[in-house]
């Protein structure tokens, strides 16, 4: 996640109730009439962010670059919803023969967004500079990841060490290209592919690539016999809106504003009363 205090109040709520069973949900816990038990807690969170980013987004005005990073955010997080609770060593297990583990997707995955955001990165700085899309070299590649290796962590990283570096890389991601003008967002940008495409499409590409891959490790888990629960399958709903109001908070200045605040609070003190009532 990105480190808000809106993603703090959210791993909290998660760290109590992602391990939580169908029988867990139905304990008693009342909100002004409603009985439904701990199970409405996760719609109390979900609508609180449902609200904020409604607010948010009707007094922001969003450019498109934005609103692709915005998509990126939201896949990156249900990623992690659906990667909740699985262990190091049920990443390493592969779910049929000739088919990829968890850990190989993740690593795939990372691999990936540090691929596009190298060529991105070089193509819009030559381009801002006035010259042609440029190739990859190995020279330009290794400079620029100079100062964060991965390639150990792709062969040989546990699930949690890789997630720990995505989680780093992804908010760089992010600020790199929310800044992007409309204009920008046509320049040609030259990857693996002979013919280079836009910018527009290799934003794009972040986010599509990652639900592809998002899709695959939820098949992984159904193979391995680990549906997700109902807990899971709540939290998974829950980031989803914690996507829409992070994005929505980060379009503007600081993302602290009063109502952000206030919705962190609600959700840290919800988290504790969900607490006491297991």
């Amino acid at each position: 996640m990105i480190e808000t205090i809106l993603s703090s109040a959210v791993t909290g709520f998660t760290a109590i109730t992602h391990p939580l069973t169908d029988k867990d949900l139905d304990r008693p816990w009342n909100w002004h009439g409603y009985e439904e038990g701990i199970r409405f807690g996760f719609f109390r969170v979900y609508e609180e962010l449902c609200q904020l980013a409604a607010r948010l987004e009707a007094r922001r005005t969003l450019t498109t670059a934005r609103r692709i990073m915005a998509q990126y955010h939201a896949a990156y997080l249900d990623l992690q919803a659906v990667l909740l609770g699985v262990s190091d060593e049920l990443a390493l297990q592969p779910p049929a023969e000739g088919e990829w583990p968890l850990r190989e997707a993740l690593a795939h995955i990372v691999q990936a967004d540090r691929g596009f955001f190298t060529a991105n990165h070089f193509g819009l700085d030559l381009a801002r500079k006035g010259g042609d899309p440029f190739e990859m070299t190995e020279a330009i590649w290794n400079g620029f990841w100079a100062d964060a290796p991965f390639a150990e962590l792709n062969e040989k990283g546990k699930l949690s060490e890789i997630q720990s570096y995505h989680a780093k890389l992804h908010p760089r991601i992010i600020n790199e290209f929310t800044g992007v003008t409309a204009d920008e967002l046509n320049l040609p940008i030259r990857y693996w592919e002979e013919t280079p495409f836009s910018l527009e499409y290799r934003l794009h590409r972040f986010h599509s690539h990652m639900r592809q891959h998002t899709i695959q490790a939820e098949k992984t888990l159904a193979m391995l016999g680990q549906p997700p629960s109902e807990a899971r399958r709540l939290l998974r709903m829950i980031y989803n809106s914690l996507a829409a109001a992070e994005s929505a908070a980060l379009a503007v200045e600081t993302g602290e504003t009063p109502d952000v605040k206030a919705v962190a609070e609600y959700i840290s003190a919800l988290t504790k009363e969900i607490s006491a009532a297991l």
